[in-house]
């Protein structure tokens, strides 16, 4: 027996039809009234519980769906007999007294529980910088419940983003599918019912708490400019060369079946190997190809991913891999010569079924056309060892080659910064629209449903405005908005009056010219 809980239990759509017939039945006013009003109350309670699920991120990836499949619509195609659905938990991060109960109760009665959960849409947005890597506590706490009734509980993760995963040993299996798309619950049921065998790789790291991240002391910036310390080494560039554990690493994801590789060849232009099937079902592996080079001049991280195949085989199958390597898999950025070049050496060659997960290995001698180098060991140890944790002002001078900017608020606001940054304007009227901002996100958050379209503007440029205004403010224009931001409120002010009949006048001929070559073809 199965029992899901979480957010996409429900399909409100119900509610909708319920209206439709209504209007078909020969109702007098007075019932046909009170009937309306219950379904009014009905619906009012779905939407305060946002049972739709959340298949895709917020911003310019947001599309109108055809059709999304719940797990209410697609779990009645596959054999598995369900005692029930719970809501769970509430999608802002508050606790549910009735929905945990209701939850748990059922649990309580299961053999396996589906606990669907994951981020919510705070957090799958553009324009805006996550604060921390968790999922909100009112599910965590619900699952932790759960797993003292049920120990057979099965995480299916909805999550466009890395995520902090203390809670999985409260799991005894996670289907992680990032944002599933309007499809993806039948995919869903269709992996967890056996028919396919799951074959994906993570393309991210998944650390064991956001304080091993190499820029947790360099990021979020508190002035003007953000400084990238950790040069090259992010993800799992970082994590293997610095020797950092984490949860789940780089192009790892689990299968049904078993995977074995032998026989690997290499040379300058390919790798080759086998793999075989020595498990009992049908399935795909990635295999990845790495590379790395120790003894070099520059400095690297210990490898990086040059290429990947995947291939699928039936149960007891074995075939050959070729991977070929591109013109840019031994190849570097110069900076001393300002071009791409490729450094001399034997470097090795790994095929793996994760970046840690090594399971052949080789070495291939490479002839190069380095001329000159830039950094010497000496000058930037932090680097060279991959410990970008707390490299000092020198060494991050160095690696510039330049003096550090001041990155202090102390002159004039520009097209690439944030309209949050109105804090520090010269206007009166800039720094009331950012209270304005500001007071509006503060109560949305506090209300614990954060406005997306108000963290879009308080994160956003102001070189957006223009390109978010479809047509209606030109650059022109933002210069002069910028202008009265700065505090030349006349100079700036007339400029934007110019620019807006200006560019009304531009934006009209383009209708004309338009209008004109539509009629000639």
């Amino acid at each position: 027996r199965y029992q899901g809980a979480g957010s996409s239990m429900v399909n409100a759509t119900i509610v909708e039809d319920a209206q439709k017939i209504i209007k078909k039945l020969d109702l007098d006013s007075e019932k046909e009234k009170k009937i309306e009003t219950a379904i009014g109350n009905i619906e009012e309670k779905l939407e305060k519980l946002d049972i739709n699920p959340i298949y895709e991120g917020a911003g310019i990836t947001n599309v109108n769906a055809t059709n999304v499949d719940t797990v209410e619509k697609v779990i009645s195609h596959f054999d598995l007999n369900i005692i029930g659905m719970a809501h769970g938990y509430s999608r802002v991060d508050k606790e549910d007294e009735l929905l945990v109960n209701e939850a748990i109760e059922l649990a309580k009665q299961a053999d396996i529980v589906l606990y669907f959960f994951g981020l919510n849409e705070a957090s799958e947005s553009e324009g805006l910088d996550r604060t921390h890597l968790r999922i909100p506590n009112n599910q965590v706490e619900l699952l932790e419940k759960l797993s003292k009734v049920n120990e057979n509980i099965v995480g299916i993760i909805s999550a466009g983003s890395c995520i902090e995963m203390p809670w999985e040993k409260n799991l005894k299996g996670i289907l992680h599918g990032y944002l599933f798309g309007q499809a993806g619950m039948g995919a869903v049921f269709e992996l967890l019912n056996g028919e396919y065998s799951p074959s994906g790789k993570l393309s991210e790291s998944i650390v064991k708490k956001y304080e091993d991240v190499p820029n947790i002391k360099y990021y979020p910036s508190k002035e003007r400019t953000s400084e990238y310390r950790e040069s090259i080494f992010v993800g799992y560039r970082y994590f293997t060369t610095a020797n950092v554990p984490v949860m789940y690493p780089f192009g790892y994801g689990l299968s049904y079946t078993k995977f074995k590789y032998s026989d690997i060849e290499a040379d300058r232009d390919k790798v080759s190997f086998y793999i075989e099937n020595t498990g009992e079902f049908a399935g795909e592996e990635i295999a990845q190809l790495y590379i790395g080079l120790k003894e070099s001049k520059i400095f690297r991280a210990k490898l990086e991913l040059k290429g990947f195949e995947k291939v699928f085989l039936n149960s007891g199958e074995k075939k050959k891999v070729t991977i070929l390597f591109d013109d840019k898999a031994f190849r570097f950025y110069n900076v001393a010569t300002n071009a791409f070049e490729i450094e001399s050496g034997e470097y090795d060659i790994y095929i793996g079924s994760s970046c840690v997960d090594i399971r052949l290995q080789s070495k291939v001698s490479v002839e190069g056309n380095e001329t000159v180098f830039l950094y010497n060991k000496s000058d930037l140890p932090s680097y060279f060892d991959g410990n970008v944790t707390n490299v000092s002002d020198e060494e991050y001078r160095i690696l510039l080659g330049r003096e550090i900017p001041d990155g202090s608020w102390n002159g004039e606001l520009g097209i690439n910064d944030a309209l949050c940054q109105m804090y520090y304007a010269k206007s009166f009227i800039a720094r009331h629209a950012y209270k304005v901002l500001d007071k509006r996100l503060k109560k949305s958050l506090e209300a614990g449903v954060p406005d997306l379209n108000t963290l879009f503007q308080f994160n956003m440029p102001f070189r957006a405005i223009g390109k978010m205004s479809n047509g209606q403010v030109s650059m022109e224009m933002v210069d002069a908005i910028l202008l009265l931001v700065n505090g030349h409120f006349f100079k700036g002010l007339t400029g934007i009056i110019k620019g807006y009949f200006k560019n009304r006048k531009a934006n009209k001929i383009y209708k004309e010219k338009f209008l004109q070559r539509e009629d000639r073809e």
